[in-house]
């Protein structure tokens, strides 16, 4: 069975939302809102029993690690006076 990072895949066509955020190590909230910012392109989807998937390559899975490298952490705490 094909693996991501040590997480078996149950399709042969790709990953899920799920296993990507899990195999890069953000929640998939963040990943999400990446989406849906526009800093990461969506990747495919298929419909499955009337629901739109999600299908993540292994190129959207690399866009998304490195992506990951890129991006900064929240605000700055503010110091105390």
């Amino acid at each position: 069975m094909p693996r991501i990072s040590g997480i078996p895949i149950t399709s042969m066509e790709g990953y899920t939302t799920a296993q990507v955020a899990n195999a890069i190590g953000v929640s998939k909230n963040t990943l999400l809102k990446w989406l849906y910012a526009g800093v990461l392109r969506e990747p495919k989807r298929a419909r499955v029993a009337g629901v739109r998937w999600r299908i993540w390559s292994e190129s959207d899975v690399e866009r998304a690690r490195k992506l990951k490298g890129t991006m900064k952490r929240g605000p700055k705490p503010r110091k105390k006076k």
